[in-house]
């Protein structure tokens, strides 16, 4: 609308013209005012049509009317129910979109890397069935089972873990293993068997991974040990650039460690428990920098700064259990 101002001022508006409206209705003039002298309306000459001929046409035309009412009132009352319909917001429903990742877009970070067959990290770690074994009963490989694979957990797939807490980790080793091992986290010697994050806020959740389990019976020193070989493949997520190629975005971790539980009658309370043996981890994908320092980030993270570092062809067979693991590194 074009929007102009007078040049002059205007002479007041005359008085508005009455308007018909539809509602509410309205009494007829004559019924809310006093008149000396009234003409006939139209409403007066059909009831003197009608006092003529005995109301019969006008009851006639009444029924007509009251019909059409009634058919229209059902067609409003359709079109009222129907606009409710259509108005009405319509329930919430789950999104067929995969979540956003930080960026903003709608991807799997595992996509075009050897890990995208792999199942999530506490899925994939799974023990064998417990034997008895040597000196050992089936309750006591058990019992030894279960705790290596909550160390598992705690030492690669927490979160805790992950942002500088080892406790809850610690606290599943017998109590002077537990004391030994937490100058590993001390002097940054930890990435052997445990996995902590330089950039929190760039990995993602849904840690993936391959593993295989097995144990046996032994002895050292005169002491029994039933000792547990685990070796996993753990493949961590990162929110990379856009850019960045298929696999880039995936951090690859692989250990191997020996874990022993003494038998209880042949050592003391406070060595009775889990206790890591040895120890060895390869990555590929890693910031090499960090890694010095013991902590995981991925090499690749902005492709204008690091595009000579994005990880290039085959990964080797770092993802691959039956083939050995890797001697040397890039980093």
């Amino acid at each position: 609308m074009e929007n102009t101002s007078p040049k002059e001022p205007l002479d007041p508006p005359p008085p508005p013209a009455a308007v018909a409206q539809v509602n509410p209705v309205q009494l007829p003039e004559w019924l809310r005012s006093s008149q000396t002298e009234q003409q006939p309306t139209g409403w007066d000459r059909i009831r003197f049509f009608s006092a003529r001929h005995n109301g019969a046409l006008l009851l006639s035309l009444g029924l007509v009317l009251a019909l059409l009412m009634v058919v229209g009132g059902v067609v409003l009352v359709g079109r009222v129910a129907d606009g409710v319909r259509t108005s009405a917001p319509a329930s919430p429903t789950p999104s067929p979109t995969p979540p956003l990742s930080r960026v903003g877009e709608p991807r799997d970070l595992f996509a075009g890397s050897p890990a995208a067959s792999f199942a999530p990290a506490e899925e994939a770690v799974r023990m064998p069935a417990a034997k008895s074994t040597g000196p050992f009963t089936a309750a006591q490989v058990r019992t030894a089972l279960e705790s290596v694979r909550k160390a598992l957990i705690e030492s690669r797939v927490d979160a805790s873990m992950f942002m500088g807490d080892p406790e809850p980790f610690l606290a599943l080793l017998a109590p002077d293993e537990r004391e030994r091992s937490r100058g590993d986290f001390t002097n940054g010697s930890f990435l052997r068997y445990a996995t902590r994050m330089a950039s929190p806020s760039e990995w993602e959740f849904g840690v993936r991974a391959d593993g295989r389990v097995s144990y046996r019976a032994t002895r050292e020193n005169g002491v029994r040990l039933l000792e547990v070989s685990t070796e996993f493949v753990w493949a961590y997520p990162f929110d990379v650039d856009l850019r960045a190629p298929a696999g880039a975005a995936v951090v690859a971790l692989r250990d191997r460690v020996v874990w022993q539980v003494p038998h209880p009658d042949d050592v003391p309370a406070s060595a009775r428990g889990l206790w890591i043996t040895s120890a060895e981890a390869v990555t590929w994908n890693a910031d090499c920098a960090q890694l010095r320092e013991g902590w995981v980030r991925e090499q690749f993270w902005m492709a204008d700064v690091h595009r000579d570092q994005i990880p290039a062809g085959d990964p080797g067979t770092i993802f691959d259990l039956d083939a050995a693991a890797p001697t040397t590194t890039r980093c």
